[in-house]
């Protein structure tokens, strides 16, 4: 079961605008970021040849389709990690 958008996964978002029809966003979830205090998704919306990057307020999100869902890399503890002084 899915619980959080994934780095990495394939999403087609479905967000308000300011005309009568919504704005359709296809790509690879970059990650996450904030404009002013409000939270955003970054969204690569390129070809493999051309970047092109696209950033979404959450407020505007109506809603998303999960098109492939990657694994999430496991984090590295920092207890794992040893440092010399």
């Amino acid at each position: 079961m899915m619980t959080h958008l994934t780095k990495g996964s394939r999403y087609r978002i479905f967000s308000a605008s300011s005309t009568e029809e919504n704005v359709v966003s296809e790509g690879i979830l970059e990650g996450f970021l904030t404009m002013g205090e409000e939270p955003a998704i970054l969204l690569n919306i390129g070809t493999s040849k051309n970047e092109k990057l696209r950033i979404i307020p959450v407020s505007t999100i109506l809603y998303v389709d999960v098109l492939e869902q990657t694994e999430e890399k496991e984090k590295q503890e920092k207890g794992d990690v040893n440092y010399i002084s």
